[in-house]
């Protein structure tokens, strides 16, 4: 009896835990898809076109590759701060959005691509610094969006 109580309490674990996962439909949630595009820790400029391949990022309507996609050198869990005390808001046309605070920077490798090609011979290379990152949060904190990064040097008052 134990153990079926167990087990229901374990499957019931595993079903509250795939909600973030996938969506009602099954499709990926805004939140796995900004984990799947975004997050990879050590990565390397010299990685971005097997990586990009492996993660199968492109532009879904038309399988071209994407022109440029970044990625940021940290956990989830790290990335997740600046949607709470590690990030302070900011204004980037009529949205308001999420920054790293000036100390709470990140390493990003930015993958330029050629958006003329099709997946997967997208032809990318890579460059990576220290950055400052500005991404979208959820109702529930969580990143979904990457909008832009700013090397760190930039002073709050040129944005």
């Amino acid at each position: 009896m134990k153990i079926s109580i167990f087990a229901g309490v374990l499957l019931l674990s595993a079903a509250v835990i795939s909600v973030d996962v996938l969506s009602v439909d099954g499709e990926e949630t805004p939140v796995e898809k900004f984990k799947r595009q975004h997050i990879y820790q050590n990565m390397a400029p010299n990685r971005c076109q097997a990586v990009i391949t492996e993660r199968d990022i492109k532009d879904v309507k038309t399988n071209k590759c994407k022109e440029k996609n970044t990625f940021i050198d940290a956990s989830y869990d790290k990335v997740k701060k600046v949607c709470g005390d590690e990030g302070e808001p900011i204004k980037i046309g009529n949205k308001i959005l999420r920054i790293s605070r000036e100390n709470f920077n990140f390493r990003v490798v930015d993958c330029k691509c050629n958006e003329n090609n099709y997946f997967p011979k997208c032809d990318c290379s890579g460059s990576s610094g220290n950055k400052r990152i500005v991404i979208d949060c959820d109702q529930n904190k969580n990143p979904d969006h990457y909008e832009r990064s700013y090397p760190i040097t930039i002073i709050m008052n040129e944005l």
